[in-house]
């Protein structure tokens, strides 16, 4: 924040202004310089005001104000120029030196006297409503102290004054001045008028990544997702070497079960960044998701080999054995996670399903047997274990829950006395 100005400024700029609005240009301005003639004639011959010369004095002090001031401006004695720069607005009553706010607005700023800077600023606006830089710094100074309202009607202004000078050569400063509008009605959640200038913005600059960016995140925040993924796709075409639009992109195809294109995507997205382990689990997904298991294991693998420790891959690895039917190769690699770390939930989860699953086969089309519910026992006893690890620990309660009525009861165990492990061919693979 800038520093505030001494209180004698306030009264300094006031009186100024008081001088401002109560000089005109016409004779009586011009009569201040004015030489007095005294005419020989008839008694009671008046005076009379030599014009020229008065307007030629009138000049030279414009002038020389505007001199000393601009002179003390370009060697920055800011404090030295600002009683210069207020002469001119006292005398300058015919424009001719419009730019005469913008400098003293200036040396206030530069002075850290915010708030006469703004003083200055939006006196020069009102005195000069078609000077953007004007309103712009209004505007500025005002998202400064956190007065969004105010701020934007400044910046809509300088935008509307942009527009209508047409000035091919300025386009780059009214985009710049759209980007701060635009972002703005962000703040104050103006959603709608974020969308129609962020609009207007592509429309003539269709390469701002900063501009796309900022209408995916509000058609994200609308809801519109068809809308997102057009965007990013002109996004992905206009940069062929944007990798993150790619990533993102490719995200969203999968977070809205689009497998495809999200293969499509993050396939191309390697090519930029090569051995990127978060797009190749996600094509491990992605393929599973699209049924094609083995080539999901092929993906996870390859992360393996990037990354031997890491024990979330180990268990979707161990998990997409489950789902081939091969549950003493998803043990495996549900142990291989436990021997990185004996406390992690999600191994003794992946070790549970593998006993489920397995159990669940062998049921299909008959009665639960007590030799099934003693393989439903092994997968309880494992998902306990999981529950230690907060991160699991729902979870773990999830299956359970779900196989409280599939456990032995004190019946079974004493019609089935002895028998401890569960046998036959759906289970020889757990002794092995």
């Amino acid at each position: 924040m800038f520093s505030i100005r001494k209180f004698s400024s306030l009264i300094m700029i006031a009186i100024s202004v008081l001088i401002v609005v109560s000089l005109t240009v016409d004779s009586s301005t011009f009569a201040l310089y004015a030489k007095n003639k005294k005419k020989k004639g008839k008694k009671g011959q008046a005076e009379e005001i030599d014009k020229a010369a008065a307007q030629k004095k009138y000049m030279f002090e414009l002038r020389k104000s505007w001199s000393f001031g601009y002179e003390n401006y370009k060697n920055k004695q800011f404090d030295r120029s600002l009683k210069h720069f207020w002469k001119v607005t006292e005398l300058d009553t015919m424009g001719m030196f419009q730019k005469v706010y913008r400098y003293l607005g200036d040396c206030y700023f530069k002075l850290e006297q915010a708030d006469s800077a703004q003083i200055v600023f939006e006196l020069g606006a009102k005195k000069y409503p078609d000077d953007a830089h004007l309103h712009r710094m209004t505007g500025f100074l005002n998202v400064q102290r956190e007065l969004l309202d105010e701020a934007i009607g400044s910046y809509e202004k300088v935008v509307e004054i942009e527009k209508a000078n047409d000035d091919s050569d300025e386009w780059k400063q009214l985009i710049a001045d759209m980007m701060q509008l635009l972002k703005l009605y962000i703040r104050v959640d103006r959603a709608d008028d974020a969308l129609a200038v962020v609009d207007e913005i592509l429309a003539k600059d269709s390469e701002n990544q900063e501009a796309i960016d900022i209408k995916i995140q509000l058609l994200k925040s609308g809801g519109d997702i068809d809308a997102v993924i057009e965007n990013m796709e002109r996004t992905r075409e206009l940069q062929p070497e944007d990798s993150r639009v790619r990533f993102d992109l490719a995200k969203i195809y999968f977070d809205n079960e689009k497998y495809g294109k999200s293969l499509e995507i993050f396939t191309e997205f390697l090519t930029l960044v090569p051995n990127d382990q978060e797009a190749i689990k996600y094509i491990a997904k992605s393929y599973r998701n699209l049924g094609k298991v083995s080539q999901s294991i092929t993906e996870f693998k390859k992360v393996l080999a990037l990354d031997p420790s890491n024990k979330e891959v180990i268990c979707e690895i161990g998990r997409a054995y489950i789902e081939l039917g091969k549950y003493a190769s998803a043990r495996v690699y549900g142990k291989k996670a436990l021997a990185i770390d004996k406390g992690f939930g999600l191994g003794y989860i992946v070790i549970g399903e593998a006993y489920e699953v397995a159990a669940e086969k062998c049921v299909e089309g008959k009665k639960v047997e007590f030799n099934d519910k003693l393989a439903y026992e092994l997968a309880a006893k494992e998902y306990q274990k999981a529950k230690k690890d907060l991160a699991y620990t729902q979870d773990s309660k999830r299956h359970l829950d779900y196989l409280q009525v599939l456990l032995p009861t004190n019946e079974d165990r004493f019609m089935n006395k002895g028998k401890k492990k569960p046998s036959g061919s759906c289970y020889d693979w757990i002794y092995k």
